[in-house]
């Protein structure tokens, strides 16, 4: 399925950008790899399978950041297959702790950083009439939680921004796809102070994010005890939807 694709993996340095990665270049995949720590996606790249994949740092809050990695992508790689956004951004916080530049600093990374890699990706997958675009967005999306202002709304963009392009570029040859994670040991969730159920591992979810790519299912969701119970969830009405939410608080 990813042998000779070029992918272009955005948020590739570290937890499960950097365990995506291992095995996609496992599978036979040429890896562009972007993130801000041009150290360790240099590391990485030493570390992966095959060969000719290539580091092309970027901010994705910055849009002419983004603008020299996809020049530079292009020059050195060509037009990728497949484009992961994954880059990610996290800080648990209530309403009642709103902060506007924490809240901000996720919706810049977690959703306008995708829109600054989409400007260029997708009038180049519409010219082709062919590419593959995923982007990583989390169960916290469905519905509102607890703690989670700023980063449940940033995520619940990204999950209607693919529904969106689903809609609009599949009749042009485009495959959308959304992943929506639930708990995953990374550097950002080692921020919760709660209990996280269900949760796995980076490479646990890598599997499951590369075997989903390799499906024709728009949404990949994991592990499906927590994801199935939260679309549930989101189905009742908001009366009962809060009742519950208050009783397991």
């Amino acid at each position: 399925m990813f042998e000779n694709k070029k992918i272009w993996l955005v948020g590739a340095s570290e937890g499960i950008g950097e365990a995506v990665a291992r095995k996609l270049a496992a599978q036979g995949a040429t890896l562009i790899l972007s993130a801000r720590n041009q150290d360790k996606l240099h590391a990485l790249s030493t570390q992966l399978s095959g060969s000719g994949h290539i580091v092309a740092a970027l901010d994705v809050t910055d849009t002419a950041s983004v603008e020299a990695a996809w020049n530079q992508l292009l020059t050195t790689a060509g037009r990728p297959d497949i484009v992961m956004y994954n880059a990610g951004a996290y800080d648990p916080m209530g309403a009642a702790e709103f902060d506007l530049e924490r809240t901000r600093r996720m919706m810049d990374v977690n959703f306008t950083g995708a829109l600054h890699v989409l400007q260029h990706v997708i009038p180049a997958f519409v010219a082709a009439r062919s590419g593959h675009i995923a982007l990583v967005g989390s169960v916290a999306g469905y519905s509102g939680l607890p703690k989670a202002i700023g980063y449940g709304a940033s995520k619940a963009a990204l999950i209607h921004l693919a529904e969106n392009m689903r809609v609009d570029l599949a009749s042009k040859g485009i495959k959308v796809q959304i992943i929506n994670p639930g708990f995953v040991k990374t550097r950002l969730t080692d921020k919760n102070e709660f209990p996280m159920p269900f949760l796995m591992n980076a490479d646990q979810a890598a599997d499951r994010i590369v075997k989903g790519l390799a499906s024709n299912c728009f949404e990949v969701h994991f592990p499906r005890r927590l994801s199935l119970v939260m679309k549930f969830m989101r189905l009742l009405p908001y009366r009962l939807y809060f009742w519950l939410l208050d009783k397991a608080l």
